[in-house]
């Protein structure tokens, strides 16, 4: 049998390694996140879904702009015009907002949006050191206003030739990979810590999951604590190392406390947690004056979109492509190239002949074909941005869809309140509705379903949706359990009135014209008596017949 063993040889990649959060909140204030950001140093610049955006200027003040691109739906391409005192970094960053919204625009339709409204911001970028190799790494956040972040890391990179098993275990694979050095910004890692060290340490004190408890364990966690503050202080004060990355300088420092370190977790899934609590803590939930900054994460999924640029012996056709790289994409969506034999390729969810999409658990993977008398640099084409831009367009479309779904499934199994459990159930009995109606064009609809039923999520709504059902038959039980008790001692109350109406109306008069010599009160206590036998007798014979049926 052929050994296809190393017959990919990648020449260009472009990944987004897409991380998609699920916030313990529905309710995002976007204008306040915002403004969080910019203040904080986070972002520079902050767009919004209708095409509003804020940034600081030369005096680091902020300053609100309005987008008015030329163009309408379904033109290939759109036009605007800058203010001329933007600084060219809030443009570059607002050009490739743009672009994306451009072709989000073209995925759903406005009149029927199934998406909430959202933030798109540039993150500080980060420095990936492995030996001589440095892989500059590009974030960037996009928040919902229905609790939903994806952060994505961006690496785009050129080889001569990388081999299938390296490309697999170096790029695909690259959360399992470890580094020398990770160089972060530093109003990220304050962020970072600043969430994480007010409860650091609590469960490294525990055996077998139970607390140690006490006057000296609380005492040593308040000195842990406090290290590690001194030392992220001493860390992020000494002097950055600068970096030119996207033809701009950036200070970074490397990952507080790691300086010394040989051998610890140094790898992306840690720059994601760092990146993820940093935007966390700048999250403004509610609307109005109910508007709080206290967020959690409710759940988070990762998965890689890998757009295949340029590879050796690309092919024009897809029918050529499958026949000779079947084998090798197909290791690729495994993400394992030991594989000799590996399993057919999962179908094709593109039906045009300018790219094929396959779609796993794990991945998604773009690669393309290339066209006769194309050039050997993929970007010295002119449409190969906006390719890059269409495939995480679909990528984000893809993940919102899928986290929406999976959120509502976790807080169904354990409701936080009532009304989260109420929205989660609206979202898990409407989902086919909304896949059905997320998307104007048939080919992406059918593979946002492909896509939910590989990655097992739709397998999960008639689940959720029965432990949403039996947590609302729970509390509707607790709640007509408490009705009851407050209706009997209404009952007791209203018969008491009864009782003491009858006593005064009726028995009094008629004791007191047989017996005028017994004192008032005498009468009074022996009519109220009397009445409170009759009243009992009756709600005796009543709830006897009751017990009966």
């Amino acid at each position: 049998m052929k050994s296809y063993m190393g017959d990919l040889e990648v020449r260009q990649v472009n990944c987004y390694y897409n991380y998609t959060v699920g916030l313990a909140t529905t309710e995002v204030n976007l204008l306040k996140t915002a403004a969080k950001l910019l203040k904080s140093g986070t972002a520079r610049t902050v767009c919004f879904s209708d095409l509003k955006y804020l940034y600081l200027d030369d005096e680091n003040k902020v300053q609100l702009e309005f987008l008015h691109p030329q163009g309408r739906q379904w033109d290939s391409g759109w036009e605007v015009k800058f203010s001329d005192d933007l600084p060219r970094s809030v443009i570059e960053e607002l050009t490739l907002c743009l672009e994306l919204s451009f072709h989000e625009h073209r995925i759903e339709n406005p009149e029927a949006r199934q998406i909430a409204p959202y933030i798109r911001a540039a993150l500080p970028p980060l420095i990936l050191e492995k030996g001589d190799m440095t892989l500059p790494i590009y974030p960037w956040l996009k928040l919902l206003s229905d609790g939903i972040m994806i952060l994505s890391f961006q690496l785009d990179t050129s080889w001569d030739g990388l081999s299938e098993a390296d490309f697999i275990s170096d790029i695909v694979n690259i959360f399992q990979r470890y580094f020398d050095r990770v160089w972060v910004h530093a109003n990220i890692q304050r962020l970072d810590a600043e969430q994480l060290i007010p409860n650091a340490f609590e469960n490294e004190l525990s055996i077998g999951g139970e607390l140690i408890s006490g006057r000296k364990s609380k005492k040593l966690i308040k000195e842990m604590r406090l290290k590690s503050r001194l030392k992220l202080n001493e860390s992020l004060g000494k002097k950055g190392q600068e970096f030119e990355i996207g033809q701009e300088t950036w200070t970074l420092h490397q990952i507080a406390g790691s300086e010394e370190q040989s051998e610890w977790e140094a790898t992306i899934d840690l720059c994601r947690s760092i990146y993820i609590n940093a935007i966390t803590s700048l999250v403004v939930t509610g609307v109005g004056k109910k508007s709080k900054q206290l967020c959690q994460v409710q759940l988070w999924q990762g998965r890689p979109s890998i757009s295949l640029m340029r590879f050796n012996d690309q092919p024009s056709k897809k029918e050529e492509l499958i026949e000779k790289f079947g084998p090798s994409l197909s290791r690729v969506m495994m993400r394992a190239s030991e594989v000799k034999d590996p399993p057919e390729l999962p179908p094709d969810l593109r039906l045009f002949g300018d790219y094929c999409l396959h779609a796993n658990r794990t991945l998604l993977l773009w690669t393309w074909l290339r066209p006769n008398n194309s050039t050997d640099d993929a970007w010295e084409d002119s449409i190969t941005r906006a390719m890059l831009m269409e495939n995480q367009g679909r990528a984000e479309y893809l993940e919102y869809h899928n986290m929406r779904i999976a959120r509502a499934c976790a807080i169904a199994n354990s409701p936080p309140s009532d009304q989260d459990l109420i929205e989660a159930y609206e979202v898990l009995a409407s989902a086919d509705t909304v896949i059905h109606h997320s998307s104007q064009a048939g080919e992406i609809t059918d593979a946002l379903s492909y896509v939910l039923s590989a990655t097992g999520t739709r397998a999960l709504v008639e689940s959720g949706k029965e432990q949403a059902r039996w947590h609302l038959d729970e509390r509707r039980y607790r709640t007509d359990k408490s009705r009851a008790k407050v209706d009997s001692w209404l009952a007791v109350v209203f018969g008491l009135v009864g009782v003491s109406g009858v006593a005064d109306l009726v028995i009094k008069p008629f004791l007191g014209a047989f017996y005028i010599e017994v004192p008032s009160g005498f009468i009074g206590l022996v009519s109220f008596l009397s009445a409170t036998v009759i009243f009992g007798m009756v709600a005796f014979i009543v709830w006897v017949i009751n017990t009966r049926k």
